[in-house]
């Protein structure tokens, strides 16, 4: 039968598998914990000091915060949140990615989280006892968001709206919310001058995405690292000239069984090969159709 192959089963996150994202929530826990017995056993500020990013620690040299910040949090709520999402995250693209890419492509929306908080509130008055600072792992989060919904664009998830009501949304539908309340609230918090000053991020947030979609586009997509890219983006994120331009070359003929089966065959030797990130968009849906007919 068409996925009696072990390959097509659905994905196995063995422990070796995911050991690296328990290393990294190990490692997030950790801080937390070890900020909380500074500030509260010891009165001790040193973590934030030092790990935090905000404009003191730029002009300092502390370049490493554009990174370090991430490992850090505001509140168990804050952590639990990014927790919580970095492992439903990670669990489908490290499968997908493997460890090294998914750790590429969360650091660079760290990064470039960091990088646009730091554009945006460097030149921000604020008054002399208060000190703008971020911290936490939402860029990272935000970045891979934005890579997960650029594989699995129409996958039908379940959110928490306000975290009680459970409500069906499209990963590509739910990125363009967290897109306008972010945009919104860099508008109307972080920039405004009558700004409400919660400390929400929004500029992290997006610099985070930036970071996902960089990374798809450019580096997967295109090429420009040293191995060979796994990723296509899908129709709603190419232009349509590009997407006009790869389709019609080669139609399956669904009547002839023969002919259908060889493909399938070649389908599935392609991701015992390179992985289910290779298919094209074509290639997927010729499974998806085959499987109703070879079953028959």
């Amino acid at each position: 039968m068409l996925y009696d192959r072990e390959y097509m089963r659905g994905p196995q996150y063995r422990p070796s598998t995911l050991k690296p994202l328990y290393w990294l929530l190990g490692s997030l826990v950790a801080m937390f914990v070890l900020q909380v017995l500074l500030q509260n056993w010891f009165r001790s500020d040193a973590v934030s000091d030092y790990l935090a990013l905000y404009n003191g620690a730029i002009e300092h040299g502390y370049i490493w915060t554009f990174f370090s910040y991430s490992f850090l949090h505001g509140g168990i709520f804050h952590l639990l949140i990014n927790c919580i999402m970095l492992f439903w995250l990670g669990k489908t693209l490290i499968e997908l990615l493997g460890v090294q890419r998914f750790f590429t492509v969360y650091g660079l929306s760290v990064f470039l989280g960091g990088v646009a908080w730091f554009m945006v509130n460097f030149w921000q008055q604020h008054p002399p006892n208060v000190i703008p600072m971020v911290v936490g792992a939402s860029g990272g989060v935000m970045g891979l968001m934005v890579a997960f919904a650029m594989h699995f664009p129409n996958k039908p998830i379940q959110v928490l709206l306000f975290f009680v009501i459970p409500v069906k949304v499209t990963p590509k539908n739910l990125v363009l919310i967290l897109l306008c309340i972010d945009v919104a609230g860099l508008l109307f918090n972080e920039l405004a001058p009558f700004g409400n000053g919660l400390p929400i991020a929004h500029s992290a947030h997006l610099g985070g995405m930036l970071g996902g979609w960089v990374f798809v586009k450019f580096i997967l997509n295109k090429d420009f690292s040293f191995s060979k890219a796994d990723i296509k983006p899908p129709k709603w994120f190419t232009s349509k000239k590009a997407s006009n331009a790869k389709t019609g070359r080669f139609r399956i003929n669904f009547t002839n069984r023969r002919e259908l089966q060889a493909e399938v065959d070649r389908i599935l030797d392609k991701i015992n090969k390179e992985g289910f990130g290779s298919l094209t968009e074509e290639e997927r849906t010729t499974l998806d159709k085959a499987k109703e007919l070879l079953n028959k």
